[in-house]
């Protein structure tokens, strides 16, 4: 039952089409079903040969060939045009939504799904997932013929339809005996397909940090492993595949000679025509090409139901819901306040925020210190919303992030990341992507303000310099410095800074700490620190252990009432 209703899916996504999708199954129907006329009327052209009747061989013959000229030149093409109309729409609506889908889904999903598994589910299931339908009609085509085959064959001799029905019924067992097994490893196939894409995707994606680490070998030992599982179940299915082609054909060749034989005993007695003996001859074939097309419309079934199920997860939040904004606008940001705040990422984990009470005021320097797994970046997963808290609120302005809109969060608070994310772009373009219409000495504005517009200008191509995946091809400090100009593009009340100078060597630290100290003009900035160096002239700082605040104030008021802070700031000089 749940298979038929994954299905739905694929009505969902044809149901604006009904008067296309109509026309195309009557086209099929009509391609298909003349093919048993077109058997018998060659039939008895050759009887009319053997009888030297030329006028009706050339009738039989005419009628034929208009036959052949009208379904596989006029109408094949008219219903290939339709099918690929509907194909392309379905895959292109599918593909839309699955993005769209993946993209709304909370962060949650993808480190415990991996973005290896989202490509993979993106880029292949959507894929001829409509020539299921028709591999259907052209199913229950064939079948008709074979049915009326059987009842020509009964009204020649019950034994001739006898022998058809047995030798049926044996190519059946044959597919329902190693149909099971090519649908159970097809479905390890499809798990072990995800795997390695998740693996093959993450492990490309570092491959400088893997070549710097020297765990080059150990790792493609894991890829490696990965393809191994997958490919030995190709195999397992080729080898199923090729038995069972086998043993079918032996069965039809041997069914062929019965049925030849006993037909062409049945016309030398003089109990069937010439032309009924040609006809069930060319026919015989078509007892074989039903089973197998069952076969495979059942392979095929099972393809395309996994496929629908797995888009049904996304579609339909199977899996994880939406992100869900409120409906409240926000123009400005003048104060943060998270009040008894814990949360906890999964039921199995302890709280890594056990009741954190914090006041953000604006257009101040506010760092974040404490012991790692402490929480520190847990607020700023918060404050974005990649998750929400277990209990407690965060409030903006009193309002309750969670009755934001979506942009009145975006558009107010922007992150540096310690590893910021840049496009495989050009610098300018990554600037775009942010703006659209922004000009080259705008862009050059801001990058002037982050201490890296001297450093781009030194470049070849200057901004429209290709930085690489990731901007792989520049230093952590050039990455940190542009990433923090697109920010300011952005203009967000609220700039946060996640271990944004930990990697960074001391020439890009003191770029860094320059932009941001003349951020803090017309910003809020809060920075979760690892070297307190870097913030000892913070307005506020506030210290975090085990989920709560227990200390808050400058640093000189902090090493004489903290010591926390002060064993923190004493094993850094240490």
């Amino acid at each position: 039952m749940k298979k038929v209703n994954n299905f739905k899916i694929l009505w969902q996504y044809l149901k604006d089409e009904k008067l296309k999708l109509i026309i195309y199954v009557l086209l099929v129907l009509f391609t298909h079903l003349p093919v048993l006329l077109s058997t018998y009327l060659w039939a008895k052209a050759l009887e009319y040969i053997i009888y030297k009747d030329f006028n009706n061989f050339l009738k039989c013959l005419i009628i034929l060939e208009v036959i052949y000229i009208l379904i596989y030149s006029v109408v094949q093409v008219v219903r290939d045009k339709i099918y690929y109309y509907l194909e392309i729409k379905f895959i292109t609506n599918v593909s839309k939504d699955l993005y769209k889908k993946i993209d709304k889904m909370p962060a949650k999903a993808f480190e415990e799904i991996g973005v290896g598994e989202f490509i993979n589910r993106l880029y292949t299931d959507p894929d001829r997932i409509l020539s299921l339908l028709t591999k259907l009609i052209k199913l229950i085509c064939k079948a008709l013929v074979v049915f009326m085959v059987i009842y020509i064959a009964f009204t020649v001799s019950w034994l001739l339809g006898l022998e058809i029905i047995v030798f049926g019924i044996i190519m059946g067992f044959i597919s329902a005996k190693f149909f099971p097994k090519i649908k159970k490893t097809h479905e390890k196939i499809k798990r072990q397909s995800d795997n390695y894409v998740k693996v093959a995707t993450e492990n490309i994606s570092g491959i400088r940090e893997i070549k710097s680490l020297g765990i080059r070998k150990n790792i493609e030992k894991n890829v490696f492993r990965n393809i191994d599982d997958l490919y030995f179940n190709t195999n397992k299915i080729h080898n199923y595949e090729t038995w069972y082609y086998s043993l079918n054909n032996l069965t039809y060749y041997i069914l062929q000679f019965i049925i030849l034989l006993t037909c062409g005993y049945f016309f030398v007695k003089g109990k069937i025509a010439y032309s009924i003996f040609i006809m069930i001859e060319r026919y015989i074939w078509r007892i074989d090409e039903v089973v197998e097309s069952l076969s495979d419309f059942g392979v095929n079934y099972n393809k395309v139901a996994v496929s629908l199920k797995r888009i049904d997860e996304i579609i339909n939040n199977r899996l994880y819901n939406d992100e869900v904004f409120g409906d409240k606008s926000l123009t400005k940001v003048n104060a943060i306040e998270f009040k008894d705040v814990k949360f906890k990422y999964s039921d199995e984990e302890d709280y890594t925020l056990s009741g954190l009470n914090m006041m953000v005021e604006p257009h101040k320097k506010i760092a974040i210190v404490g012991k790692s797994g402490n929480g520190k970046s847990t607020i700023f997963n918060l404050l974005l919303r990649y998750f929400d808290a277990t209990s407690g609120s965060i409030t903006i302005n009193g309002i309750d992030i969670k009755d934001l809109t979506e942009e009145a969060l975006r558009n107010n608070i922007s992150i540096i990341r310690q590893t910021p994310f840049l496009f495989n772009l050009s610098i300018l373009d990554n600037f775009r992507l942010v703006k659209e219409d922004v000009s080259l000495e705008m862009v050059r504005k801001y990058c002037k303000q982050a201490y890296i517009d001297d450093y781009i200008m030194s470049l070849p191509k200057n901004y429209d310099t290709i930085i690489g995946e990731g901007g792989v091809n520049l230093s952590g400090g050039q990455k940190q410095r542009l990433a923090i100009a697109r920010t300011l593009l952005i203009d967000t009340n609220v700039i946060l800074f996640d271990e944004a100078t930990s990697a960074l060597d001391n020439e890009s630290q003191e770029y860094i700490k320059k932009t941001i100290d003349n951020l803090v003009k017309n910003h809020t900035v809060i920075i979760v620190a690892h070297r307190l160096s870097t913030i000892v002239d913070a307005d506020v700082i506030n210290v975090i252990d085990k989920g709560k605040l227990v200390a808050s104030g400058t640093h000189n008021e902090l090493l004489k009432e903290s010591d926390i802070y002060k064993s923190l700031y004493i094993n850094e000089a240490n």
